[in-house]
């Protein structure tokens, strides 16, 4: 199913994205529901499972995903540099429609991914739930810093000081809303009662390296990073 999908991606870069794109197919099965732990399965087509069992992540496997979100950012920039260059052959005339090539990239770049897990000493599971984890933590993070509470809160409470008693009094619920706002941002409140504290805790350890990571990721889908 995965790798339907990259298919369908490449069609598009190579025909220019003229045509709208295809809908997305249903997740194949075959019989009965397919196993999420089944070597076959794809690490990024489970990415709801929840076994009702809280997961308990440890510094090995921490640090083992931090190694492997590399691997991965890598492989995934190299296939999208393929895939451009393919795209450019085809935009400049100077080659066909031809999908082999970018099937090609799209399959070592999957073979990549699956290697690096294996490397890593991760299972599938871990790469989900570790993934899942990290992404809230460190998106939060992230959002944190670009929309700067504190700065915004700093700024209120020097207008307050400008202000007489009784427009002081106004401005008051929203300072205390913004502090109570910063706080639990500051906190990863809501993070927390998903995941527990532990596990926030761990993750904040690699914070930096995980950061970079995310703003790599920003960067190779064009985004804006912090």
């Amino acid at each position: 199913m995965r790798k339907l999908l990259w298919v369908l991606f490449a069609a598009g870069m190579l025909a220019g994205c003229k045509k709208d794109p295809a809908p997305v197919p249903a997740r194949e099965e075959t019989g009965a529901a397919a196993d999420k732990d089944s070597p076959e399965a794809s690490a990024g087509d489970f990415q709801d499972v929840d076994d009702g069992k809280p997961y308990v992540l440890t510094q090995a496997k921490l640090d083992a995903y931090v190694g492997y979100q590399r691997k991965v950012l890598d492989a995934y920039a190299a296939m999208n540099k393929a895939l451009q260059d393919a795209k450019a052959r085809v935009d400049s005339g100077k080659d066909v429609a031809d999908l082999s090539a970018s099937m090609k990239a799209i399959e070592s770049k999957a073979e990549s991914e699956a290697k690096a897990r294996r490397e890593a000493g991760l299972s599938e599971l871990d790469v989900n739930r570790i993934g899942a984890l990290v992404t809230d933590v460190i998106t939060q993070r992230h959002m944190s810093a670009m929309l700067d509470l504190a700065g915004e809160l700093e700024k209120l409470e020097a207008m307050r000081a400008r202000l007489n008693p009784e427009q002081q009094k106004e401005l008051a619920p929203q300072i205390d809303a913004m502090r109570k706002r910063l706080e639990e941002t500051e906190k990863l409140v809501a993070v927390r009662k998903v995941h527990g504290d532990a596990n926030v805790d761990l993750v904040l350890t690699r914070e930096q390296d995980l950061m970079l990571n995310y703003q790599d990721m920003l960067r190779s889908f064009g985004a804006k990073s912090q």
